[in-house]
């Protein structure tokens, strides 16, 4: 299994959050289309607590899938273009494909599970000509024991298949990380910890790292 991912940049005053609004029953129908004619396992869309104007989506799809595509841009293919059309929809920002560890199946991060309340969504960006990924594992990995401590109730992650490209032409390479909370305060309470201001210097010395985004995300199952 291998998940899409794709993030949209919203208009002002959009809810996707809304059942009853416009936006939101067409993301539905599109990922309700995935379901069906794509076979995806699942798909999930939400729209970020703290930076409204920016959505996202996570569908399921089989491993073949990923292969037909290797590093080749998202955005120029069918599978984004019926988001680019939609009301309220300025534009995709972001759109890959990521094979997720320790298990390619992330829903349980992402809402399959009773508890969590919300998902934290987090991309860290590397240079496109990125060679030191054993390096950056390395780094990542000493801070999966202190994520086992914490509140977390789910966590998975992965290197994005596609290299992205921003609004200035540069591309990147992403890693994405999502982990799945009972709310956005028991995510503080870990920030907040002794545990984690002892360790976070392991992701935030990587010398590669270019740019962290993070986001809370409430998501919905279609």
């Amino acid at each position: 299994m291998i998940t899409e991912v794709t993030v949209l940049q919203l208009q002002a005053d959009c809810d996707l959050q809304n059942p009853e609004s416009l936006l939101c029953k067409a993301v539905r129908d599109i990922l309700s289309r995935k379901l069906h004619e794509e076979h995806a396992s699942f798909a999930y869309y939400g729209q970020s607590i703290e930076q409204p104007k920016t959505a996202f989506t996570f569908v399921g799809l089989d491993a073949s899938d990923g292969e037909k595509h290797d590093a080749s841009s998202l955005i120029d293919e069918g599978s984004v273009v019926p988001f680019q059309n939609l009301p309220g929809v300025e534009k995709v920002t972001t759109a890959m494909r990521v094979q997720f560890q320790p298990s390619p199946d992330p829903s349980p991060a992402l809402g399959n599970h009773a508890s969590i309340g919300v998902t934290e969504v987090v991309f860290y960006h590397f240079p496109s000509d990125l060679t030191n990924k054993e390096g950056i594992m390395g780094s990542i990995n000493k801070m999966r024991p202190v994520l086992a401590r914490s509140e977390a109730l789910a966590c998975f992650d992965g290197w994005a298949m596609e290299h992205t490209t921003n609004d200035a032409g540069e591309k990147s390479q992403i890693y994405v990380n999502v982990l799945g909370w009972v709310d956005v305060d028991a995510h503080m309470r870990f920030q907040e910890s002794d545990d984690f201001k002892q360790n976070i210097h392991h992701l935030m010395d990587i010398q590669e790292l270019q740019l962290l985004e993070m986001h809370h995300v409430k998501l919905h199952a279609v």
